[in-house]
């Protein structure tokens, strides 16, 4: 099979599986153990899978060798964006597991290869995985950690797979979340709009269930607020809606953290009501003991503060004491300056109790413990900024030492770089001067033939001066003999225009004679229709001595069928008298007859005939536009 196509098929049924389904596992096993598949498709199918929200922590173990084998191949094929998939894709899975220090070490890897990619598929979740961090380890340091998840923001924005989707649900959550400690409406309530046209478009648990969250801390700020138990309510029933989920396995163990936090909260909220039901409450923050990993220091401070704290504001001093002590010792023997705000609260309910009981030694004591820690924390911190800035002043001595290095790499480049140059320029000169020497005896050779060729070349033209004399006396010779010619032609033109005006005296008196022939023809005293026999006979005598036209037959028994009074109707129509030419001439146009079969069959030119049409329109007194052949045929055949 071919790897792309094997490629697509893996990926595909990777996408189909079921959540949690053992068959995602062993597609990525048959991606990354695959003989013939390059790296680079196995990597695109690896993309494809939606993200380590979508497994639970059972198949944790399974995914760690896949993923450490291939980060080898990776390594092999020195490919930066595949070595730096699987350092964010292993230091996700260890951030689930909440194993800080092997998040730390990968997340420490990936960064090397941040400056050696520009693939926001790869750079979003390092910047993603950054910022969760830094916000669960290093609270102190949260304005860097939102820095980090507003980076990764951008990149994920223009991302489109679902992986993506379930990473920027995430950062908008947790930014959702520093916007209600920086008590930041408008900053609230524009990523709650991102996650609502997100839900528009894709509609998912995991999305349903961060808005349940935002929303449970909303209404939280709006109480906080107006102290309205309205919004008590609704920021209740926002919370067990998302826990709803929860339980229903809609989500994986992921988010389990996230859940038992909602626990906790809603227990707060319903111990605030006015007529709260303590059973209810208490069972919401066993539940929430129950869930917590009991390794889980932090996790169980947060309870027992809650407790503590609900006790306290209900008046009963002596429960709260015992409770919040133990929150107090589970802070301790946990990441107890990883957890500021956490402790700080805790001691602060520890010195409002010991107040409340009138215990004031105890008081100064815890106030001091807080300052001796305070100042821990601040050393610690100092002491971070210290081997930061240590780190980066080694970093860059790194980079001034390798700037140095490579300004010497580059020197003794260039050195051997200039060295072939002028080798080969010395190469180039002898090779010149050679082609110049060579050159130079062409150009001398050449002179020489250029000097015989030039003795030929006048020698030639002599030659040619006295045949050119030659010729000219031929040229006026024969322009001479022209000449004679051009002017015994002119004679016999001159002769000829003569005969042409004799010729055109005699049409004229041959026209006279005619016209004199046709008065007289006029004046006769016969019939109608004798006239109409002779013009008739006559016509068809012409026409089947001139015409050759195969239509003549079709002329000749339209002739026989005119009217025997068409002349009596001419002459009424006629505005002068006709003559029997004339008439003759009508009664072609009027069988239809065009002007080259009229010409032929009266042995006339075309133009002559044309002049006797626009007489005859005279004569009729018929306009320009109006058509004769339709004039006569209207009353030849009446």
């Amino acid at each position: 099979m071919h790897a792309a196509a094997l490629a697509l098929v893996l990926a595909n049924q990777s996408l189909v599986a079921a959540q949690y389904d053992e068959s995602r596992i062993d597609s990525l096993r048959g991606i990354v153990y695959h003989p013939d598949m390059p790296f680079s498709d196995k990597l695109e199918c690896m993309n494809d899978f939606n993200g380590v929200s979508s497994y639970s922590t059972f198949f944790y173990k399974l995914l760690f060798p896949l993923l450490n084998d291939f980060l080898e191949q990776g390594k092999k094929e020195k490919h930066n964006d595949g070595v730096l998939f699987c350092y964010n894709f292993i230091a996700d899975l260890y951030l689930g597991l909440w194993e800080k220090e092997k998040v730390e070490i990968y997340l420490d890897s990936a960064a090397i290869y941040i400056d050696k990619t520009e693939d926001i598929r790869y750079l979003a979740p390092y910047y993603r995985l950054k910022a969760q961090y830094i916000q669960r380890y290093c609270p102190h340091r949260n304005p860097e950690a939102i820095s980090y998840y507003q980076k990764a923001l951008a990149y994920y924005e223009d991302l489109e797979h679902e992986g993506g989707k379930n990473d920027l649900v995430i950062i908008l959550r947790n930014l959702t979340i520093d916007g209600f400690q920086r008590d930041d409406s408008v900053y609230i309530f524009r990523n709650i709009d991102k996650l609502e046209d997100m839900r528009k478009e894709h509609s998912f648990a995991m999305l349903d269930f961060v808005l349940m969250d935002i929303k449970t801390y909303l209404y939280d700020f709006y109480y906080f607020r107006s102290h309205e138990e309205a919004f008590l309510d609704s920021s209740i029933y926002c919370a067990e809606k998302a826990l709803e989920m929860y339980e229903n396995g809609l989500l994986s163990q992921f988010y389990k953290h996230v859940a038992v936090d909602l626990y906790v909260m809603m227990a707060e909220l319903m111990s605030r009501k006015k007529n709260a039901q303590l059973s209810v409450v208490d069972s919401l923050l066993h539940i929430a003991e129950i869930k917590y990993d009991h390794a889980d220091s932090i996790g169980s401070a947060r309870i027992y503060q809650a407790k503590a704290k609900i006790l306290f504001d209900r008046n009963r001093i002596d429960s709260a004491e015992v409770i919040a002590l133990k929150a107090q010792k589970r802070l301790e023997s946990g990441y107890r300056n990883n957890y500021y705000q956490i402790a700080k609260a805790n001691i602060d309910l520890i010195r409002d109790i010991y107040e409340t009981k009138g215990d004031y030694k105890k008081v100064i004591e815890y106030n001091d413990l807080w300052m001796n820690n305070d100042e821990k924390i601040r050393a610690n911190e100092v002491k971070e900024l210290e081997l930061r800035y240590e780190l980066e002043a080694k970093e860059a001595e790194i980079g001034r030492l390798d700037s140095d290095r490579m300004y010497q790499e580059n020197r003794y480049r260039t050195i051997v770089l200039i060295c072939i140059l002028l080798s080969l320029a010395i190469v180039f000169v002898i090779l010149l001067i050679r082609l110049k020497k060579r050159d130079l005896n062409n150009q001398i050779a050449l002179v020489n033939a250029e000097k015989e060729e030039a003795k030929l070349k006048l020698k030639l033209k002599e030659e040619q001066a006295v045949k050119m004399q030659l010729e000219k006396y031929e040229v006026l010779s024969d322009f001479h003999l022209k000449e004679m010619e051009l002017i015994g032609k002119s004679k016999d033109l001159d002769q000829l225009r003569q005969d042409k005006a004799a010729l055109d005296k005699q049409v004229e008196l041959y026209r006279q004679k005619v016209e004199a022939y046709e008065s007289m023809m006029n004046r006769d005293k016969e019939t109608d229709y004798d006239k109409h026999n002779v013009i008739i006979e006559d016509v068809k005598r012409l026409i089947n001595k001139q015409l050759k036209n195969p239509s003549k037959d079709e002329y000749i028994c339209n002739i026989e069928r005119l009217n025997n009074s068409y002349i009596e109707v001419f002459r009424k129509k006629c505005n002068e008298s006709l003559s029997i030419s004339y008439l003759k001439y009508c009664v072609c146009f009027a069988v239809g007859m065009g002007i080259a079969e009229v010409a032929e069959c009266f042995c006339i030119e075309s133009s002559s005939v044309h002049m006797i049409r626009y007489r005859l329109k005279k004569k009729f007194g018929l306009k320009n536009d109006d058509d004769l052949d339709l004039f006569l045929q209207k009353y030849s055949f009446l």
